[in-house]
């Protein structure tokens, strides 16, 4: 009984893991178009690879000399409020979960959200 219940355990834990890690990856779609924050202005970009914590894009327009690692601060994306969706930006991870600003909106409004209220846009 002690070795199913250390079994189960085991195996639950490594779910686990593969989910927290993969988390950032779901949001980085590969060959999803979004928009990416370099120098202050926006680019169109496609993201090529995922890791758990970046997206590796290419600029559309621009060699792959220009392709780079981008973290979700640097990415445009819509956050799920209230069951309709709504410009922002990533402003820093806090744990699984993410500081968010809405566009438009001060920062009194800013939030920490779970990643299944994020999407890429």
């Amino acid at each position: 009984m002690n070795f199913r219940k250390s079994a189960l355990l085991s195996s639950l834990a490594i779910l686990a893991l593969c989910f927290s890690s993969s988390a950032f990856a779901e949001l980085c779609t590969v060959g999803r178009a979004t928009q990416v924050l370099w120098k202050g202005d926006w680019y169109k970009a496609t993201i090529t690879e995922a890791s758990p914590d970046k997206c590796k894009i290419t600029y559309i327009g621009y060699t792959a000399d220009d392709d780079e690692w981008v973290g979700p601060e640097r990415l445009k994306i819509k956050i799920l409020w209230k069951g309709d969706w709504y410009p922002g930006r990533v402003i820093k991870k806090e744990g699984a979960n993410y500081l968010i600003g809405y566009d438009g909106y001060s920062s009194d409004d800013n939030e920490i959200v779970p990643l299944s209220r994020i999407q890429v846009r």
